[in-house]
């Protein structure tokens, strides 16, 4: 695909509409225990210690103003997925549950008579002060197109937490699921991470993002435009739901694969200049995903290492790793070297 087609391809844009909702923290704890609230699922999801939480039921108590979070409104089933304020609401309804991670939730570090107090506790007044307490709202609803494609946007401008979510965290929090899951199930092959180089997981999910990079590429090079975000992005929206018919044996051949590169070029065989290099490694893995293991030729460590000193691959993978004339580029140089 050209640079051509890039320019030309239509833009899409979004009919969004917000308003605000005054809802109170005893429904935010109904919405929550009927299942209606949906707290994104990723690693940093609750931050919080407990003199943090409680010094935010001491502002409802005290009437104190508490920052406004943001929903949004699913369209198919109208359920509310947090966008931003997880850690307010959260800490309402852990109080209002009585515990805080597993352990029962006593006020600790603020004013008297509310230091040392649980749920329980409080007195009736107090009880019904806090749960009528009003912590408001931007409900965030799409319009147009008839979906939800602008929730991975949303989620990544709104997300005003103390350290911003990259494009990976985003994509687990709005696009969890059977697809997610799988990926960071491959991530933990063990010939995987002596080829990523780190037997630890990356806490940032750089690693959970290369395979789904490998996989997208693998099933989609021939749709591939830059910027890479957008195209993995999109790449997961599609496969969220359900597993594509084109990916699913792509994965199922995932590990295969892994052990076919660490049995032929040992560990860390990406790691060009001793960094490991992503456009090299998503590349080579994709090719290998795309072709029939019969279809490999018996020297393809020796093909590996002339490809690897091959000036138009290197430039590819070097210079501008994202182009779509670099990605197309590279991928032509390895097929004709290592599989041609």
């Amino acid at each position: 695909m050209t640079d051509s087609n890039n320019k030309n391809k239509k833009k899409i844009t979004y009919e969004i509409s917000n308003y605000p909702s005054d809802m109170s923290l005893a429904e935010y704890y109904r919405k929550w225990e009927k299942g209606d609230l949906i707290i994104p699922d990723f690693q940093r999801q609750f931050v919080w210690n407990k003199s943090d939480a409680s010094k935010l039921i001491e502002s409802f108590l005290l009437g104190l103003p508490v920052p406004g979070v943001f929903l949004y409104k699913r369209r198919e089933d109208n359920k509310f997925l947090v966008v931003d304020g997880q850690q307010r609401i959260l800490s309402a309804i852990f109080f209002l549950k009585g515990f805080f991670k597993e352990k029962i939730f006593r006020l600790s570090n603020v004013e008297k008579p509310w230091d040392n107090s649980s749920f329980e506790d409080l007195t009736d007044a107090d009880k019904r002060a806090l749960e009528d307490s009003i912590l408001r709202a931007t409900i965030i609803q799409q319009l147009d197109p008839a979906d939800d494609t602008s929730i991975y946007h949303i989620f990544e401008r709104l997300n005003t937490g103390g350290k911003k979510l990259n494009p990976m965290e985003v994509r687990r929090c709005v696009y969890s699921g059977i697809f997610a899951n799988k990926l960071e199930e491959l991530n933990k092959n063990s010939n995987w991470r002596k080829i990523f180089g780190k037997e630890k997981m990356d806490l940032r999910f750089k690693d959970v993002e290369l395979v789904l990079r490998i996989l997208a590429l693998a099933a989609r090079k021939e749709e591939y435009e830059k910027p890479m975000k957008s195209f993995l992005t999109e790449f997961m929206k599609d496969n969220s739901r359900t597993i594509a018919d084109d990916v699913q044996p792509l994965i199922n051949a995932f590990e295969k694969v892994c052990a076919f590169v660490f049995e032929h070029l040992g560990d860390k065989p990406f790691h060009l200049k001793g960094r490991l290099n992503y456009a090299a490694i998503d590349c080579i893995m994709a090719v290998i995903l795309r072709t029939e293991f019969e279809s490999i030729p018996d020297d393809f460590k020796e093909r590996f290492e002339i490809l690897k000193y091959n000036e138009n691959f290197k430039e590819n993978v070097y210079e501008s790793t994202s182009d779509t004339k670099s990605v197309e580029g590279r991928f032509v140089k390895a097929e004709e070297i290592l599989i041609g």
